[in-house]
């Protein structure tokens, strides 16, 4: 994976969940996001099969492609009920209502917040990853991830089998685990065939600590979501506290990627220039 990172400087990753979303960035703007990522040094995109409805992966595949000089990273195992499957044809009228009824979009906030279905059945994963790579415009992909597993999913290994056999075929080069409690990444280090790990990292938050130290000493790649979680919101809003949050996550030596998720060319470019001290 050290190998896989040498391609740029720059330890910061663009988080692409918002990329053609109801309330993310759409069409050209996405498009011209990515391509800003790509001309500031940017060489690690991390998506999902669901993030809007697919949109995301569409974007990246649009402007990335077969670059073999970026990392991308995409994840299965939830799916969208029958409700959002429905919904998703009027996703820009949708998208043009909760831009001017501040009450429609915290309701579709609200449902976004809901956890979603899962399924981690060995075809429906594999099934998952041959559409997203068609959707990436990718013979095959850099990191595949299972999307926040239960712990139970890791420890009973299947999913992970399911994985471990595209990897043979050569359609993914290394099997991750997008993890939201350290029961999970415990369970994830304890399975030698996961070779990178995606954390919440909240601010405030030491309970990933050891698991962070461990993982460094096995030689699995983490990297680091949600740095900014945990912080009061007049924090957020201070001078400099973005900047200084992002530095610090960079700086640490058992971090080999921070996610950024954001929709704005200029807060791009402001965490780029914090990643770079």
């Amino acid at each position: 994976m050290s190998v896989m990172l040498q391609n740029s400087d720059l330890r910061l990753g663009l988080g692409c969940s918002r990329l053609g979303s109801v309330n993310g960035a759409t069409g050209n703007e996405a498009r011209e996001l990515i391509q800003a990522a790509l001309d500031e040094g940017v060489r690690f995109f991390d998506t999902s099969d669901i993030y809007a409805q697919g949109d995301s992966e569409r974007y990246l595949g649009e402007v990335v492609g077969h670059r073999e000089d970026c990392i991308i990273c995409t994840k299965g195992g939830k799916y969208l009920s029958l409700k959002f499957r429905f919904l998703a044809p009027a996703k820009l009228i949708i998208r043009w209502i909760t831009h001017r009824l501040p009450s429609v979009r915290q309701g579709v906030l609200k449902a976004r917040a809901r956890p979603m279905p899962t399924c981690w059945d060995r075809v429906y994963l594999q099934k998952s990853l041959y559409a997203s790579l068609r959707r990436l415009k990718r013979g095959c992909v850099d990191i595949y991830m299972l999307h926040s597993p239960p712990v139970e999913v890791i420890r009973q290994g299947n999913a992970i089998s399911a994985l471990e056999e595209v990897l043979a075929m050569g359609k993914i080069r290394h099997i991750g685990v997008s993890a939201d409690n350290a029961e999970v990444v415990s369970a994830a280090l304890d399975d030698p065939r996961v070779s990178v790990i995606q954390l919440p990292l909240h601010l405030g938050d030491d309970s990933f600590t050891p698991l962070v130290s461990r993982a460094k000493r096995q030689g699995v790649v983490i990297v680091a979501r949600e740095i900014l979680s945990g912080a009061r919101l007049e924090d957020k809003g201070s001078d400099g506290f973005v900047a200084q949050r992002i530095r610090e996550v960079v700086a640490k030596p058992d971090i080999a990627i921070t996610l950024i998720g954001t929709t704005k060319l200029n807060h791009l470019a402001a965490a780029i220039n914090a990643a770079r001290g």
